[in-house]
Formats: structure tokens, C-alpha cells, sequence
């Protein structure tokens, strides 16, 4: 058996346990990548692997400056197979995770976000990014929606299988109703709300980070990110006008609160209501003085003293 061969047999067995676990298309497409990319250093059998080559394949990883989610990913993949496929998790077992950085998330200001929605030409661009923006849809949900998913009566969408294989519900925005109506009736998708040029079939996330990037030009917004940038304006934005914290979780479909909470770090009208201590501090100090003047200014009696004329 060539090596190809011999990499294609395993990586098949990979594919036949993720099935099994009804693991989700990107969690198998990330698995696939990692075990594939150790077979192809050619570690002999998987069953004879050891901790120290698994060990060996991650560092190698960081020293191509990999990010620490990415290591993670391949670790995470090498585990799942080492764990199901060949029934031998302790090579990877004691191998611990990095420890990612936590970076923050850049928050479009909300009159930002109206500037780039309005900047795109296309109606059907244009309502994908309210759509985003509005019920605060990864990319992939936003390709996925269905139009069945679509609660008009009720004012809701529903998220079929996303990240997790996870159903929720989110709010359909009441300033979109008409205009979705419109846009429905208008161009008559079949089966996804948003089309490409074959009928039924959905746009990719590609085209929808495209068409993100083709309004931050045309309305002249510097930002780095990409259309996710909407969903953390979304949670962002929902925190700063008094949302609790728990709702944003489910609606954002979040399976660990921690990931909400950091939303709480970049609510900055939330913290400009926030006194530093200094500032009282400083407020005491200037409270201290004017009671100091008036005592000089009043005699023993409390009566304010006057000169001699």
C-alpha cells in the first residue's frame, strides 16, 4: 500500500467515527487536517505512536508561529482520532492545551454599522448585512438560512444545526419584516433566503465576507475584522442598552458563559457610568478645601466677615 493509499485508509476511518458522533462539517474538516498533516511525516502506525512524535509534530507547530487555537485544533484532532480510531489516547492525553490569547473583540460603533449596511449597493446585500447585524448571525447561519426558518408571525428566526449542532431562536428584527417581505416576493428564492446563480442552493460565506468587505470600502471604515465584526456589534450593543448578560448568551448561542462575558470588557457605555475612586478622591479633596475657606471666611459666630470701612 503506497502512502497515500495508507493516509487515505485512516483518514476514511476518521471520517466513519466522526459520523458515528455526528460531529459538525468544520469539526471534521479540522480533524481531517490535522491527522492527515502528521501522516504525511510519515510517524509509522498509528497504533504505535507515542507522546513524545505527537509532542514533537505540536511544538514543531509554534515554532512555525502557529497560533495557539490553531495547535489546539490539531491537538484536539490527534486526541479524537488517537481516543476512537486506534483506542489509544494516552499518547496524546497528558499533552496539555496552550493557553490562547485572550484578545478582545474590535466594536463597531453602532453609527458605523448603519453607515456600512446603507454603503451596500445591492438589496440583497444589503439586507444580508441587517440580517447579520440584526439577529447576530455567525457567517454560516447567515449562508444557511432557510426560508421556512423565517417567523414572520412571530417576529423570529430559527438557527438550525449551528455551532454544536445546536437549535436556537433569535428575534427578527420588526424594521426588517417589510423589507425581507419585499426582497422574498421580489426574487424568489427556493429553498435559502440568500442565492446564488443556481437555484437552491445557498451563497457561500466567502461571497457574504466579500460583500462585508465591499461596503467597509465604499464607506470608507477602516476596520481589520470581518463580517463577524456584526455579531460582536450585535452582543456589544445589546449589553450597552441593558441586556442581561444570560439573554445575550442565548441568543448568541453561546455554550459557556465565559465566552459572553467579555462582551462586558468592551461595553464602554456601560463603564462611562463607572466612577474611578480617584475622581472621588479628588472630588473629597475639593469639598475639604471649600469647607476650609468658608471657616476662614466666617467668624465664631458663623456670620462672614467684613473689612472696615
Amino acid at each position: 500500500m503506497t502512502d497515500g493509499n495508507w493516509n487515505n485508509h485512516w483518514i476514511e476511518r476518521l471520517e466513519q467515527e466522526a459520523q458515528l458522533r455526528n460531529l459538525s462539517a468544520n469539526t471534521l474538516r479540522n480533524y481531517r487536517q490535522a491527522v492527515r498533516a502528521f501522516l504525511e511525516t510519515k510517524p509509522g502506525p498509528p497504533w504505535t505512536w507515542k507522546r513524545g512524535t505527537l509532542a514533537a509534530f505540536l511544538r514543531n507547530l509554534a515554532e512555525r508561529r502557529l497560533s495557539a487555537a490553531t495547535i489546539n485544533l490539531y491537538r484536539d484532532g490527534l486526541a479524537f482520532f488517537c481516543r476512537n480510531v486506534t483506542r489509544t489516547p494516552e499518547c496524546v492525553r497528558s499533552i496539555p492545551k496552550l493557553k490562547a490569547v485572550q484578545k478582545l473583540p474590535a466594536i463597531l460603533p453602532l453609527e458605523t454599522v448603519h453607515t456600512i449596511m446603507e454603503a451596500a449597493s445591492h438589496v440583497k446585500h444589503r439586507l444580508a448585512l441587517k440580517l447579520a447585524y440584526g439577529c447576530g448571525l455567525r457567517v454560516s447561519e447567515l449562508a444557511h438560512l432557510r426560508i421556512g426558518d423565517v417567523g414572520f408571525t412571530r417576529g423570529t428566526v430559527f438557527i438550525r444545526q449551528a455551532k454544536g449542532n445546536k437549535d436556537r431562536i433569535v428575534m427578527l428584527p420588526h424594521s426588517l419584516i417589510g423589507e425581507l417581505k419585499g426582497y422574498l416576493s421580489d426574487y424568489r428564492p427556493r429553498n435559502f433566503v440568500f442565492e446564488g446563480s443556481e437555484p437552491g442552493k445557498p451563497l457561500t460565506t466567502r461571497t457574504f465576507q466579500a460583500v462585508f468587505h465591499r461596503a467597509l470600502e465604499s464607506a470608507g471604515v477602516d476596520y481589520q475584522g470581518g463580517i463577524h465584526g456584526l455579531r460582536h456589534a450585535f452582543a456589544t450593543h445589546l449589553l450597552e442598552a441593558g441586556t442581561e448578560l444570560k439573554m445575550i448568551q442565548a441568543l448568541l448561542g453561546h455554550a459557556s458563559y465565559k465566552t459572553t462575558e467579555r462582551y462586558a470588557r468592551v461595553a464602554t457605555h456601560r463603564m462611562a457610568g463607572v466612577v474611578s475612586p480617584l475622581d472621588r478622591v479628588v472630588s473629597s479633596e475639593g469639598c475639604q478645601n471649600v469647607a476650609q475657606l468658608v471657616r476662614t471666611a466666617c467668624g465664631p459666630g458663623g456670620q462672614v466677615r467684613t473689612g472696615s470701612h
